[in-house]
């Protein structure tokens, strides 16, 4: 009979229950006529684009065909030829992410050659004309946040940051973003709590803040007579973030962790699309308490990005050491949901956090940067490794019982894995007889050396299992990997 390999793709609130688990595969549908109506393939593997030295990739953005790297507490400029730039400015962090912004070239008067960094606890601004760096305690007008900014964003032709701990906004002068004039200020108060963070969808600005969000629009004013921007009628969403670095821009909206109020205080949702004015919760619950456990969730980051007709939004918990992946192009939250994992060290079942604190794409190139040192990496499924280090794929799949479901044993014959074959590589199989709990060795079959297109991966004589059993199935191998279905007597 078909053994099902693309189930959901997680773990149940009980192993027992549900010990599904996707690691480095992701589901991706058919055509009707295709042999099966989906496949499991390998998510992308990274090689070694360029290193910046020993100091963290806390941001990456693209301006004007250059990528502009905070490392440390250093900005630095990357030609499409690799050069790098001496270091054209300080920061007075050197940990955490950032969040960067430009404001466009000047043509004809429009456009101001500023990138513009903030991180938590001051502004910067590079002018990328003139070369100069400045940060924030110079900035003129008097009505930038003395505390700093912990978010930012550019709409018609203004930056505008949050104060810290607040619900204030100011934007800056129109295409300048060193003068902040301090009537250009205005109080985000639908609700009584923080802003989180902001962002620009379809010329329209969404102040996320801790369990709300309030949708503004440009209302004409000039930055030196007033706030500039308006809230639109009706539009304070129930729905906020307690991770102000979960933020991210898809093609449609914005993901993020979710918080609601409820009663009194707030209550935690897992992950959450908003498009247009809508919040929709995209977590299964087994998700989502396994969210919950990354509590709390400040240093969570997220980011988006399309690859090959798939739209993904990563996030990581670097506390918990996890990275969940959804893609938006399927559509069903249910099975949506992947895992990705970094190999450092010790079993190769052994799951961590995904290797990139930060993604940009840069000239068709989808690069990311490393959370343990200064090394930008090429992200491609063409690549069958995370810079020379194995890219372990596994799936568990769900528990195989008796059919009657009266718990009588389970003989188990042969079990067969449908794949891509001649791809030079072997998959491993081990099994559990616990519900996951523990687990057998690794037996090994081939995928075949190239042009063994018609070889079987087959296990015969696999056992007799009194309580069922869940299979697991591993390729670690640097080679393609596409399975399409099981079958097992």
């Amino acid at each position: 009979m078909v053994f099902n390999l693309m189930s959901p793709g997680y773990v149940g609130r009980s192993s027992n229950i549900d010990a599904s688990r996707l690691v480095n595969f992701m589901l991706e549908f058919n055509s009707k006529e295709s042999k099966a109506p989906a496949t499991l393939t390998g998510t992308p593997g990274t090689s070694l684009w360029l290193s910046l030295g020993a100091s963290v990739v806390r941001g990456m953005n693209v301006f004007n065909n250059i990528l502009y790297v905070v490392t440390g507490n250093k900005l630095y400029s990357i030609s499409p030829f690799k050069v790098v730039s001496a270091a054209l400015g300080s920061l007075a962090t050197s940990v955490g992410p950032v969040i960067m912004k430009n404001n466009g070239v000047t043509v004809s008067g429009v456009g101001g050659n500023q990138l513009m960094i903030v991180d938590g606890s001051a502004g910067y601004i590079y002018n990328v004309n003139t070369g100069v760096f400045t940060s924030s305690s110079a900035f003129t007008g008097g009505g930038f946040p003395a505390t700093g900014a912990n978010s930012l964003e550019f709409m018609d032709g203004y930056f505008v940051v949050s104060q810290p701990n607040s619900m204030n906004t100011v934007c800056s002068d129109l295409y300048d973003g060193t003068n902040y004039h301090s009537i250009a200020v205005a109080p985000i108060e639908g609700f009584p709590d923080k802003i989180q963070s902001i962002w620009q969808v379809q010329e329209q600005l969404f102040f996320i803040k801790e369990y709300s969000t309030e949708i503004w629009y440009d209302s004409g004013i000039d930055a030196a007579q007033g706030f500039p921007f308006s809230r639109m009628t009706a539009a304070v969403l129930d729905m906020g973030t307690p991770a102000p670095y979960s933020v991210a821009k898809g093609v449609d909206g914005l993901f993020m962790l979710g918080s609601r109020k409820i009663g009194d205080g707030p209550n935690f949702v897992g992950a959450v699309s908003v498009v247009s004015d809508t919040p929709k919760i995209i977590s299964p619950p087994a998700i989502t308490l396994q969210m919950m456990a990354w509590k709390p969730w400040s240093d969570v980051i997220g980011y988006c990005y399309e690859q090959e007709g798939h739209s993904f939004y990563v996030l990581t918990s670097p506390s918990a050491n996890q990275t969940f992946v959804y893609d938006a192009s399927i559509g069903d939250p249910m099975v949506a949901w992947h895992e990705r994992s970094t190999y450092i060290s010790g079993s190769m079942y052994k799951v961590n956090r995904h290797v990139s604190n930060s993604y940009v794409n840069f000239l068709g190139n989808h690069l990311v940067g490393d959370f343990r040192n200064g090394n930008i990496y090429t992200l491609a499924s063409s690549l069958y490794s995370d810079n020379d280090t194995p890219l372990i794929s596994f799936r568990t799949a769900e528990i195989l019982s008796d059919n009657k479901r009266d718990l009588n044993s389970l003989r188990i014959n042969r079990i067969q894995v449908d794949a891509e074959m001649g791809v030079n590589g072997n998959i491993a199989f081990s099994f559990s007889q616990d519900g996951g709990h523990t687990w057998s060795s690794d037996y090994m079959e081939s995928l075949g050396l190239t042009g063994e297109y018609g070889r079987r991966a087959k296990w015969r004589r696999v056992g007799t299992f009194p309580y069922g059993m869940v299979a697991r199935f591993a390729i670690s191998d640097p080679c393609k990997r596409v399975l399409i279905n099981g079958y097992v007597d």
